[in-house]
């Protein structure tokens, strides 16, 4: 696991937070910088992705890129296919089931790179591509993408882009509401709401209003990063954590090692900063990561139901959060 920023004038280059009319011209840029080399250079030689392509081993030297939407992909992958020699045919673009694959797009000296529907991914070793670029969410869980040993096929895989909830996603307001709920009748406060009403109906309506208040609380909050207040951001980062292991978890079936490298500096923006300097939860999506990780690992404040099912779930992420983040950003 580690960070490969890439420059952006004094800083380095962030994709999360970025306004949707400059993330394209920014994924060009991220998808040049990974696939330089001219049409000439020698095999031995070549950008950040023939590098990391041949330190490989045999049978699972392929790579995933990772972007925040279809779109996002299709950008991304044109860009590699199109930049030289060496990626031209050897770049898949995953698209939804539905999508339509003519044989004139699929012509290699089409504009665009090939194509690789959602449901096909388990076949990608047969299909003679180096890199596959993809949407985080599409790949999160459910596929595995194996090599002829039943092994990960994919060796290592780079996030273009933080993962972040969609503003217009209920699924965290869902999932704020569903805890607002458990912790309320788990914590006594819904028996004494009942309890104090003349009926169970009145009871249950008054229940019912405080939660569609509260529904409304949570639509109307702000989801920028910096802006998240505590309990927010730990509802947050625990989705987001889900996400990035689960993907991780395709690259290590078998018992494989896998190799995890993160090129936007939104996932430590103190680090990418001029000068650089330590990250916190408050900035850090990574840090806020091993912060609601930690009191499973540390300390009394869990049961230890909760501290046996995080610790078999997530003690490999953690320690490699641990080690990607110990080190301090050199000041300059």
């Amino acid at each position: 696991m580690r960070f490969e920023f890439i420059d952006d004038g004094d800083e380095k280059l962030r994709m999360s937070g970025t306004h949707p009319d400059d993330r394209r011209e920014k994924l060009r840029r991220i998808a040049c910088h990974l696939g330089e080399g001219g049409d000439e250079y020698e095999v031995t030689e070549g950008g950040p992705l023939q590098q990391e392509l041949l330190s490989l081993p045999p049978g699972r030297d392929q790579i995933l890129l990772l972007v925040g939407s279809y779109a996002e992909a299709r950008v991304v992958a044109d860009t590699l296919h199109n930049l030289n020699v060496r990626w031209h045919d050897k770049v898949l673009c995953l698209v939804s089931d539905d999508e339509e694959i003519t044989a004139e797009g699929e012509a290699p000296s089409a504009y665009h790179s090939r194509s690789l529907r959602r449901g096909d991914v388990e076949h990608l070793k047969d299909l003679e591509a180096d890199i596959l670029v993809a949407p985080l969410l599409a790949l999160e869980r459910g596929h595995n993408i194996l090599n002829e040993d039943d092994e990960a096929a994919i060796g290592t895989v780079y996030f273009l882009a933080r993962p972040h909830p969609h503003p217009e996603d209920l699924h965290l307001a869902v999932n704020a509401v569903n805890d607002w709920v458990v912790r309320a009748v788990t914590g006594g406060d819904f028996a004494t709401l009942v309890q104090g009403k003349p009926t169970v109906e009145e009871g249950a309506e008054e229940f019912r209003r405080l939660a569609r208040s509260y529904w409304y609380q949570v639509l109307a909050r702000s989801m920028a990063w910096s802006r998240l207040d505590d309990d927010v951001r730990e509802q947050v980062t625990w989705d987001m954590l889900v996400l990035l292991w689960q993907v991780i978890g395709r690259l290590v079936r078998g018992g494989v090692p896998a190799r995890v490298v993160f090129v936007d500096a939104a996932f430590a923006p103190n680090r990418g900063a001029v000068p650089a300097r330590p990250d916190t939860p408050e900035s850090s999506l990574l840090h806020s990561v091993l912060a609601v990780l930690d009191p499973y690992f540390d300390g009394g404040t869990k049961t230890a139901e909760e501290q046996f099912i995080v610790r078999a779930l997530y003690a490999p992420l953690r320690s490699m959060l641990t080690r990607l983040l110990a080190a301090v950003p050199a000041h300059p």
